[in-house]
């Protein structure tokens, strides 16, 4: 029970966590965004910056590497 818990708290911590790191790195990668939408033209950047989707990628990328770290540090911590 006790371990679940905790796991609980790791996965919020996580998803918290990643939405301003992820709106900043959104900004960050505007030239990226850009780069999209002109050669792919699938709309990236509009009049108030970049579009929702951007940020929900970068943010999907962070929590799924840090979800994966956190498994890995479970595994090596309960093997030890």
């Amino acid at each position: 029970m006790r371990q679940a818990l905790r796991t609980s708290l790791w996965i919020l911590a996580i998803l918290t966590a990643c939405f301003p790191v992820s709106f900043v790195v959104t900004i960050v990668l505007i030239p990226l965004w850009s780069w999209i939408e002109a050669t792919y033209g699938i709309e990236s950047i509009g009049h108030s910056g970049p579009a929702d989707w951007c940020f929900w990628t970068v943010y999907g990328v962070f929590v799924v590497v840090l979800a994966g770290a956190y498994v890995v540090y479970r595994r090596r911590v309960s093997v030890s």
